[in-house]
């Protein structure tokens, strides 16, 4: 894990080692149990977190960044919800959507890596 994990809340540093060990996964070992175990985790982090992530990006001053954090927290929904054809590009889709959940959600406290 990183260093830098005692700087941080110990609920993000659980996400943010979630999203590392998901794409850890995804190149070694994209099915089994402990990869569905994330994956459903990382499921959790964005269908709890969405709403205020949205909200923050729809208040953005910027349009263009305001128009790519909407779609970047749709798009972290829409694989949230979508089934596993491919266990490898799930994981790491979820993993980057969790990231930009974090980027925007919390009033921009999250822990983005």
């Amino acid at each position: 894990m990183r260093s830098d994990r005692a700087k941080t809340p110990d609920a993000a540093c659980t996400v943010a080692d979630d999203v590392e060990l998901a794409l850890l996964l995804a190149s070694a070992r994209p099915t089994g149990d402990l990869a569905d175990g994330v994956r459903e985790r990382l499921r959790g982090y964005i269908r709890g977190r969405a709403p205020g992530a949205e909200a923050r990006a729809r208040g953005l001053a910027d349009g263009r960044e305001r128009d790519i954090a909407v779609r970047g927290v749709a798009h972290a929904r829409a694989v949230a919800e979508d089934p596993v054809h491919d266990p490898a590009a799930n994981l790491r889709l979820l993993a980057v959507g969790v990231r930009m959940i974090l980027r925007y959600g919390s009033e921009g406290t999250g822990v983005v890596r």
